[in-house]
């Protein structure tokens, strides 16, 4: 049995994450609350470094930093996958599903768009994938969405195409350790 451990949990990298709508922090193999953390210097730099999105961050905020820094955790790091938010330099930006998506104005400012592989995904490929990732076959996937057959056969090529994906096998443990499962 394969057994996968979280970032933060045996190295000095952090996760941040969501979980029942709080916001946790997996650092020196501990999770803790957002706030039961004392500092966040990686978080801070970033809003100190972005001015536009300090700006939206204090138009929405204020002066509250911890509730500003929450805020970036969760929306730009929110989801739980095994690839470290932070590590040493690298900063690696989650996917997250999100109810204002589409309608809000911190929209790739808070957070970054969605990236699969290194390439920036839209929210119906992310649902297209999922779709594949099942034991299902491709006419039940295509009705279930409401696609043509032909259409949908030309949407799994390209999408296939685009984030090198060759078995149904190899998407599912992608989805899985992007944290998109």
């Amino acid at each position: 049995m394969t057994i996968r451990i979280y970032p933060g949990m045996i190295d000095q990298s952090k996760e941040y994450f969501y979980h029942e709508n709080d916001v946790f922090v997996i650092c020196n193999g501990t999770i803790k609350k957002f706030e039961d953390v004392s500092e966040h210097p990686e978080l801070k730099k970033i809003v100190d470094e972005d001015l536009l999105l300090n700006d939206l961050l204090t138009k929405y905020f204020g002066d509250n930093e911890l509730i500003k820094l929450k805020v970036l955790a969760g929306c730009r790091f929110g989801g739980l996958n095994f690839v470290p938010d932070f590590s040493k330099e690298d900063v690696s930006n989650d996917s997250c599903e999100c109810i204002y998506r589409g309608s809000c104005e911190g929209e790739n400012v808070i957070c970054k768009p969605m990236a699969f592989k290194g390439k920036q995904i839209s929210t119906t490929e992310i649902e297209l994938l999922k779709e594949l990732s099942t034991n299902d076959k491709n006419s039940k996937i295509a009705s279930d969405l409401n696609i043509p057959i032909g259409t949908f056969n030309k949407l799994k090529t390209s999408i296939y195409q685009k984030f090198d994906i060759v078995t149904k096998q190899q998407l599912t443990k992608e989805l899985y350790l992007e944290g998109l499962l």
